[in-house]
Parts: C-alpha cells; structure tokens; sequence
C-alpha cells in the first residue's frame, strides 16, 4: 500500500516526482510599455479610410453609376491603398502584441489574411478584429496599475 503524502511538502516532492509542473507566473506589461499608441493610432486612421473609401466603393457599384472609367479605377486604387496602410499597420500592432506574449495568433497570419482576403469584400475583417483586440487590450492594460496581481497570466 502506497503511503499517502501528509503535507504540503511531500505533496510538492510527489508530484515533481511524478512530473508535474507548478505554474509559472508571467507579468503583463503595462500599456505604456507597449509603445503601441501610434501604431493603434495609425490602424484607426487607416480603418476609418478604408471605410470611407469601401462605401463609396460599393455605392458607385450598388447604385449603377454611370461613371467615367477614370472614376472606378481611382476609386479602386484608393480602396488598395488604403487597405494596405490599414493590414501594414494592423501587422506592427499584431507583431509588437506577439512579442510581449500578449498574442498567440503571429503577425504573419495578418499578412497572409491581407493576401487571401479580398479588400472590395471581407479583406478589412483581419485588420478589424487586430484593432477591437487591440483597444480591448488597452482598456484592460489601462485600468489597473502596471503588474498588478489582477494583470499575472498563468503559463502551464
């Protein structure tokens, strides 16, 4: 018959024994120690564009306007324009979250989503979801005094 351990000690020793891991805590850095509030900044003036410029976009389609040749090709050059300033923005945001540790989806993956995606239909959907992420993030970060017990994760 195994003999059961007694206290906190032997618990510890056993199960280190037996191969498991205690939790290691990691801090979260603070939202100034980010340094993303120009990139946030320039991901929010870059969606704003590109939003502007994708409803006008659709519209001119959606309401059949009979517009010169030269009207649907700026329009067109201006909504790839600005959906590239919106994804290369929305890259350094995502590559600066990953290297904090505060992001296990890597910066690349917003490249390749920019890439697949098409900017006239759902392209715009990457860079959104990297900003509502972002200023989640900063509301969170934000609230709290900088490594806070509420701001510790847990790594297994």
């Amino acid at each position: 018959m195994d003999q059961q351990p007694v206290d906190l000690e032997q618990i510890v020793a056993a199960a280190r024994a037996s191969g498991i891991r205690g939790p290691s805590f990691k801090l979260q850095p603070s939202w100034p120690e980010l340094e993303l509030d120009g990139h946030l900044s320039r991901l929010k003036w870059g969606a704003l564009v590109y939003l502007v410029v994708f409803a006008a976009f659709w519209l001119n389609a959606i309401l059949n306007l009979s517009a010169p040749i030269q009207v649907w090709q700026a329009s067109l050059g201006a909504l790839i324009l600005s959906y590239a300033y919106m994804s290369l923005s929305a890259y350094f945001v995502q590559a600066k979250l990953n290297e904090k540790g505060l992001s296990d989806s890597g910066a690349w993956q917003v490249w390749v989503g920019a890439l697949v995606l098409n900017p006239a239909f759902i392209g715009g959907y990457v860079s959104f979801s990297v900003l509502l992420r972002t200023q989640g993030l900063k509301r969170r970060l934000g609230k709290g005094v900088a490594n806070s017990p509420s701001q510790l994760t847990i790594d297994q």
